[in-house]
């Protein structure tokens, strides 16, 4: 009866032995594409109609959300949460017709995931960052250096640390919009 006693204790110490939490902080470079500030605003002109979209970021979060999977030491032991941090921006029209949202992802690697989904009336498209980057581009006369290009096939997005978004082409380099200043 004292060994079955002790074999439950000694289950029930290695169980209740929580690991600690891990955290996943977004890199310094992730943390400054996050461009716009809330209630900043900006404008983007529709090439196809000629018609200029006023933006106004409604939100900007940085936070730490819960990713899996969990992990223990033990077999039955208490098992450890991780946490990745992400930043949001949340923008959209006067007419809440065009909305956006941009996304960087901490990972474990030191790394970020960099992401823009626009929706409604930009279509329904969601741009990925594949570590491509160029020089310089040129947005209406205006020469931009240091663009991040997010890629969904067949249109890509050119977005600076210091503007956002820059402009919006299509498979042909034809611009879609554009951003005005």
């Amino acid at each position: 009866m004292k060994n079955n006693f002790k074999i439950l204790l000694l289950i029930l110490l290695v169980t209740s032995c929580k690991v600690e939490d891990r955290y996943y902080d977004l890199s310094q470079e992730g943390k400054e594409l996050l461009a716009y500030e809330t209630g900043e605003t900006f404008q983007l002109k529709n090439i196809e109609t000629d018609e200029i979209v006023s933006f106004f970021v409604e939100s900007k979060t940085i936070e730490y959300v819960e990713d899996g999977p969990n992990e223990s030491s033990f077999i039955f032991g208490s098992s450890s949460e991780e946490f990745i941090e992400i930043g949001r921006i949340l923008f959209t029209d006067n007419s809440n017709c065009y909305n956006g949202e941009i996304q960087v992802k901490g990972d474990r690697d030191n790394g970020f995931e960099f992401t823009a989904y626009l929706y409604d009336c930009f279509g329904d498209d969601f741009y990925y960052f594949q570590n491509e980057f160029i020089n310089s581009t040129n947005v209406e006369g205006v020469e931009y250096s240091n663009a991040y290009l997010l890629r969904n096939y067949p249109k890509t997005l050119y977005y600076s640390k210091e503007k956002g978004i820059l402009k919006i082409v299509d498979f042909d380099e034809n611009t879609l919009f554009s951003l005005i200043e």
